[in-house]
């Protein structure tokens, strides 16, 4: 229709406006057979324009008198399309009752077909209906698109087509979840689990993807948090681990992101163990992007289904500092985490009690068993936040460790022993005795060359730690020097000044370099030793009491070395005859000696009372004022401080302890672990007791009886047993409180167990400190006084 009378489109204009009693009478007595035709440059019917506004009467009307409801308009949109679009259940069932096709496209490319019949500027009829993307959807696709789930179950009942694609190659399972207001709105989270729910009922493939972003519909449900679509889904064969191309993001990625609980509750049941700790574009796994976001139960459930602590993204950030960086209190949350490991086996009513240990969430990788106490100690920020070792499971998980492990570490003992006192004896023969005593110059020369082999693997296996480490250099320069030693003689003749050169082989070059040497290697030696005794558990409080005291030390004698110099130099002026002031450097050490309170007072001022009073009164003011200021000040204030560091450590010297054994461990795991031991010229025998060394067992239980408590199959001791069983016990009831107030509930059978968990309950009140954040455990000693004073229970 090209040209429009008056009357004519005063009634077009009414149905535009909806008007439809104007319309309705208008149309009474007569109808005008031109609203059948196309109108306007866009070529709409009268039937869309009814569908557009939603007016069934009208629509019924151009129906009885001929309309075709499957006509389209130039763009390909026709009345189901106006009418999916809008939602209107009413108008959709009607249409599909009258025969309406359901696979009709909307297409751009519809404009430019039959354009000579189109007479532009004419009427503006059309031009303000709603212009979708035309992009060849059908009314399914409009229907989904706006989350209308009643007219999507209506279209599938038609027949309508589920698997129609747009131009994007976009599925109407695809498009579910478009709606922006669907994040916020309850009722229409419900609408698009329908339409899902729908969707897939009806066979719609769930393994479709976007192929601009690869993103899939189990995507879309994870990140709207809807667990119940996600469950339908996957139920449907969808993958939780199918990744997108942007970021690489899995479904599980998604869910754990925004911290949806439920969804990835339902994910975890449909993915492998080894799919939990997959990995996006970033390194970065499910458990990471939770922790980020502070998501602490989300957090959980993960660590308990294999979600790797220590896991490392390319930028070298570990869920462990992320746990501390984000989730508050990080303390309390691991402590709830590790409390998870230890469980009762065994509730039933009986003589024993048997008690699970599970150190799965600190071994996720085999290879790997201390890779996350290691991250532990890394990102704790503080020594307080490092009481965490403290817990039964971690203290229990790295005595197991050891005990595997220190056969490597007597070894070492033993090697260091026979360097030192080799070193010394064959020393102490050439000074004292004059003796080339060649049996342990042999000694020595072996040793040596073993513990420079060992320091050279140390650095070759792991460079960028040993390289940094003082210890290293230290044992390097001892066996070095040893070594010389061992092969040269030349040290012989210069002392010895009461006989004889004993007959030896030619001098080494710069022998007499030798004296200092030795002696250089004999300090180092011992130091050494001192190094390595103190790292076992029983003395590693002694070693770090020594350090920490050193350290202060040094630290004030940095600051104090200018009054010590100024003293230096004016003794050396006031008693420039006394042999020990004749310079500068001899001053110097005379002075640090006196500070340890050794003056020589009359030694001093004996030649002084002969010179002139004038001197001697300045002298005595001189050495009076060093007794004041550094003799008793600065002595005073070095000693007090150390007293004070070491009351300080008195508290913390069980977790010091414990990260000194740690570190220890977990160098050397990764030593034995490397490529070298693994290759196929050693032995098969000797890589078997390898690998039985450098791994300990996930798993490993024991019973609590209830006259022989604290029995356990592996080498634990009674106060770690005794932890465990209460931590055990503290799991098997969740809420304390409710046994102690009789508000737990239990059948008769359980009768017995539940006074004997009453009883354990007010135990745990003395077992953990409530003042702090975490759980306090008591001391080793103060958990075996206490458990050898406690008496038998019946279970």
């Amino acid at each position: 229709m090209d040209i429009l009378d008056e009357g004519l489109s005063n009634i077009i204009s009414d149905i535009m406006d909806g008007d439809t009693v104007l319309v309705m009478n208008s149309l009474a007595t007569k109808f005008d057979k031109r609203l059948l035709q196309p109108i306007g440059r866009i070529r709409v019917y009268m039937v869309h324009l009814a569908a557009f506004r939603g007016k069934m009467e009208l629509l019924k009307l151009f129906h009885r008198n001929g309309a075709d409801i499957n006509a389209t308009d130039a763009i390909g949109r026709c009345a189901l399309f106006y009418a999916a679009n809008r939602g209107d259940n009413e108008m959709v069932n009607w249409l599909l009752q009258q025969g309406a096709y359901t696979e009709n496209k909307v297409s751009i490319d519809t404009c430019f077909k039959n354009n000579n019949r189109l007479v532009l500027g004419q009427c503006p009829i059309g031009n303000n209906l709603p212009s979708p993307e035309c992009m060849e959807r059908t009314p399914l696709h409009q229907a989904v698109a706006n989350n209308h789930s009643e007219v999507v179950k209506l279209l599938v009942n038609a027949g309508a087509n589920v698997h129609a694609e747009d131009e994007r190659r976009h599925t109407p399972l695809l498009l579910a979840g478009s709606v922006k207001e669907i994040r916020t709105d309850p009722n229409e989270m419900g609408k698009f689990f329908e339409i899902v729910k729908t969707l897939v009922s009806a066979e719609a493939s769930t393994t479709v993807f976007r192929p601009v972003t690869g993103t899939t519909p189990l995507h879309t449900a994870a990140e709207l948090g809807n667990a119940a679509a996600a469950k339908v889904l996957l139920d449907a064969g969808a993958s939780p681990l199918q990744p997108c191309y942007n970021f690489g993001n899995t479904p599980l990625h998604v869910a754990a992101s925004i911290g949806s609980y439920d969804t990835v509750l339902v994910l975890l049941e449909k993915t492998p163990c080894f799919g939990v700790d997959i990995t996006n574009n970033m390194k970065q796994t499910p458990l990471y992007l939770t922790a980020c976001g502070g998501y602490c139960k989300c957090a959980k459930v993960l660590i308990n289904r294999g979600g790797n602590l220590a896991a490392q993204t390319d930028y070298g950030e570990t869920v462990m500092d992320v746990i501390f960086t984000h989730i508050l209190r990080p303390q309390i949350f691991l402590n709830d985490v590790f409390d998870s490991g230890v469980q009762i086996l065994n509730k039933s009513k009986g003589e024993n009690l048997q008690i699970i240990v599970n150190f799965n969430v600190l071994t996720p990788e085999v290879e790997k068993q201390m890779a996350v106490v290691m991250s532990l100690i890394a990102a704790a920020p503080s020594v307080e936040q490092l009481s965490i070792l403290q817990h039964p499971l971690l203290e229990t998980f790295l005595y197991l460790k050891w005990s595997k492990l220190r056969v490597f570490f007597f070894t070492l003992i033993f090697v260091h022993i026979m360097l030192v006192f080799s070193l010394s004896g064959y020393t102490i023969m050439l000074v004292q005795y004059e003796m080339d005593y060649a049996p342990l110059k042999i000694v020595l020369t072996f040793f040596s060359l073993v513990l420079l082999i060992h320091n050279m693997a140390q650095m070759l296996m792991a460079p960028r730690y040993y390289l940094r480490q003082f210890e290293m250099w230290m044992s390097y320069a001892c066996a070095t020097i040893s070594l010389v030693i061992s092969l040269g003689s030349g040290y012989r003749e210069e002392i010895q000044p009461r006989g004889e050169v004993l007959n030896a082989p030619q001098h080494l070059p710069h022998s007499k370099w030798m004296p200092s040497s030795i002696s250089v290697a004999i300090l180092l030696g011992w130091i050494q030793m001192m190094l390595i005794i103190g790292r076992l558990p029983a003395c590693g409080y002694y070693a770090l009491m020594f350090s920490t005291v050193l350290r202060n030390i040094l630290k004030v004698l940095a600051v104090f070395i200018f009054l010590i110099v100024g003293f230096a130099l004016s003794f050396t002026v006031m008693f420039h005859e006394n042999d020990q002031f004749r310079n500068f450097w001899t001053a110097f050490v005379k002075t640090m000696v006196m500070m340890t309170g050794e003056y020589e007072y009359a030694d001093l001022f004996e030649k002084k009372k002969e010179e002139n009073s004038s001197l001697l009164f300045t002298s005595e003011v001189l050495f009076l004022a060093f007794i004041m200021l550094v003799g008793i000040s600065l002595m005073n204030l070095m000693i007090g401080l150390a007293v004070n560091d070491i009351q300080e450590l008195e508290k913390q010297g069980r977790i010091a302890q414990l990260l000194k054994q740690a570190e220890f461990v977990s160098h050397l795991e990764g030593l034995i672990s490397h490529q070298i031991f693994r290759s196929s010229w050693l032995h098969p025998r000797i890589k078997y007791w390898l690998n039985s060394r450098r791994n300990i067992p996930n798993t490993f239980h024991f019973y609590y009886h209830k006259r022989n408590s604290g029995d356990l199959s592996a080498n634990i001791s009674a106060p770690k047993t005794e932890a465990l069983s209460l931590l055990a016990f503290r799991n098997l009831c969740a809420d304390k409180n409710l046994i102690m107030s009789g508000e737990y509930k239990s059948n008769d059978s359980d009768a017995e167990l539940t006074t004997f968990l009453k009883e354990l309950s007010q135990q745990l009140t003395t077992f953990y400190d409530p003042n702090t954040m975490g759980q306090r455990f008591l001391k080793p000693s103060d958990r075996k006084n206490q458990f050898y004073r406690r008496k038998t229970m019946n279970v």
